[in-house]
């Protein structure tokens, strides 16, 4: 993995799934940074639809979009306009001399965040040069959702937020807040100290959350 401390939220970019009367959408992403990452990379989901969903019904898979050689989504019932977050890896991480027992628990310690959270083992990690989240539905395959994330926005100490469009998260936009500081010595930072920008689990605001649906079935016409 190239790694590049990014955070994505995709609205306009994404299609959307129908899953009964249930719509999911990709809205934030984190790619990783150069040097010490913080965590395992990362992308947000949100039902955008007015039913529960299973996320196990899902696959994830990067730009090589193969769901055979994707990862399946833990199962959680998410509920309309619920947010959580997929962790892409479960290798336990080092940050700053401390060794967290499972990337979950180093996920919660630096954003202090005490919300959903599953793990994708499989898949591929995030490259940050560009690269796309791509999820299906595991029962056919058939595609459902994507996000891209574009290398000119990797390498930051912020997320990418798709409610936005595709755009590095701001503090206090859409909820984003300042992570936990953690160690890397490879951008130059006082005490080789860093944290991030973003809104992990955070649930759009409703006006957002119909721009998403309305981005979504557009993307969805024009596939057809």
């Amino acid at each position: 993995m190239n790694k590049a401390l990014a955070i994505v939220a995709i609205a306009g970019l994404s299609t959307i799934a129908n899953a009964g009367t249930a719509s999911i959408a990709i809205t934030e992403a984190f790619v990783g940074l150069s040097g010490e990452d913080g965590t395992q990379d990362w992308f947000e989901i949100t039902n955008i639809g007015n039913s529960a969903i299973d996320t196990g019904l899902y696959i994830y898979d990067d730009d090589s979009a193969d769901p055979a050689s994707g990862g399946q989504l833990d199962s959680f019932i998410l509920g309309a306009g619920q947010s959580m977050v997929f962790l892409i890896s479960d290798d336990n991480a080092a940050v700053d001399d401390v060794t967290y027992g499972s990337a979950i628990a180093e996920f919660q310690s630096i954003w202090n965040y005490n919300g959903l959270i599953g793990l994708t083992n499989g898949g591929g990690a995030l490259g940050q040069s560009g690269d796309i989240i791509n999820l299906f539905l595991a029962s056919d395959s058939s595609f459902v959702t994507l996000a891209e994330t574009p290398g000119a926005l990797s390498g930051g100490l912020s997320t990418i937020d798709y409610v936005n469009g595709t755009a590095l998260s701001m503090l206090g936009v859409n909820g984003a807040y300042e992570s936990n500081a953690f160690f890397n010595d490879n951008l130059g930072l006082p005490n080789d100290s860093a944290t991030l920008i973003g809104s992990p689990g955070t649930v759009p605001a409703p006006g957002a959350l119909a721009l998403l649906g309305l981005g979504g079935l557009m993307g969805a016409r024009r596939r057809r």
